[in-house]
């Protein structure tokens, strides 16, 4: 009692226990400023490269451009129209990849160095594999990873973005039966800090793969992540090669969905608090706003973890399948519907003039 009312004592007068993990301060969850500037239709892939550019990619073989916001959008088709682009990955506000997701070939990879001018197909899978997603790192250097067809992998890489090459064998371990991945949101595939993570499902076991970025092999990590077919890891994000974290569930929403989203310390797993969202998570992005946030979303909305007060905030009710950051200054949710928000996040707190200086 002694001690409880000694901690209220410090929240009281303004003083942060480290202890708690949890800010004296109230938690401000990011502000939704929904657009109705866009074309109505399925979006899924999103690219912020700023705060005002973004690329969005969706159904009917279409890619958008905006350089103003969201304010206005310049449309294009990297191929033909029933085709459907569930990732898109953008270097810059000039240049960007665009996958399509299928079998018999529709699987492919398009290029544009001109804001979506033109397009060039830099790669087409086998006519047996599908393609989930892509990601790609600041030297150029991108992944794509596919459902696996027998024993053998399905994963394609390029060192530069020109030359694209199968790399089935990047594994260490061979994969497990009906082991693939999810292209609900193009975020089973992710780089940051140096680490490269893939998520895998179908399976009997979800696993993630890691490398290094100077690596030669993925290893494999075995999750406590719901498994089976149409179970598992949707999205992922590596903080660095030793903490991430996953998301995902089962597709199928009568089933157990068991803990959706958990994070890897680099020797365990531990549970997150449940997100008000029902069903299987279709995406994940992280990012450092006053402590450390999580950003997920499917069918039924979107919601924000704030990590240190262990706090959830819903977002939308709206079905949104992809939420995506820019560093910690731009994220976009596109969905359903024509769905595309952004978020508005408050200007941190000058902590210079707190102090008095």
């Amino acid at each position: 009692m002694k001690i409880a009312r000694y901690l209220q004592g410090l929240l009281i007068s303004g003083v942060v226990v480290p202890s708690l993990g949890v800010a004296a301060q109230t938690v401000e969850p990011p502000e939704l400023q929904q657009l109705d500037t866009i074309r109505d239709q399925m979006w899924i892939g999103a690219a912020p490269v700023s705060r005002a550019t973004v690329w969005v990619a969706g159904e009917n073989g279409l890619v958008a451009y905006s350089r103003d916001g969201g304010e206005s959008w310049e449309y294009s088709q990297p191929g033909q129209d029933d085709l459907q682009f569930r990732d898109i990955e953008a270097i810059d506000d000039r240049q960007a990849y665009a996958v399509s997701i299928g079998d018999d070939g529709e699987s492919k990879v398009y290029f544009t160095s001109d804001r979506g001018d033109s397009w060039r197909m830099r790669y087409r899978a086998d006519a047996d594999t599908f393609l989930n997603c892509m990601a790609t790192s600041p030297n150029g250097e991108a992944w794509i990873f596919g459902d696996t067809v027998g024993d053998e992998w399905r994963i394609i890489r390029s060192p530069s973005g020109r030359n694209w090459m199968k790399a089935n064998s990047a594994v260490s371990e061979k994969p497990l039966t009906n082991e693939g991945g999810f292209a609900s949101s193009g975020s089973c595939v992710r780089f940051n800090n140096d680490t490269w993570l893939v998520g895998t499902g179908n399976a009997d076991k979800a696993r993630v793969l890691r490398k290094g970025g100077f690596g030669i092999r993925f290893d494999v990590i075995e999750t406590p992540m719901v498994a089976g077919p149409g179970a598992g890891i949707f999205a992922l994000w590596p903080v660095d090669d030793q903490e991430f974290y996953i998301a995902g569930g089962n597709l199928e929403p009568e089933e157990d969905q068991g803990q959706r989203l958990w994070r890897y310390d680099g020797s365990n797993f531990e549970a997150l608090p449940a997100p008000p969202l029902e069903g299987a998570l279709y995406s994940l992005s992280v990012i450092e706003h006053q402590g450390r946030w999580l950003l997920t979303s499917n069918k039924s909305g979107a919601a924000a973890y704030h990590e240190p007060s262990q706090q959830w905030f819903k977002l939308t009710d709206s079905e949104v399948w992809n939420v995506q950051c820019h560093g910690d200054i731009s994220c976009w949710l596109v969905g359903a519907d024509g769905f595309v928000a952004k978020l508005m996040w408050k200007p941190e707190p000058d902590r210079r003039a707190n102090a008095g200086f």
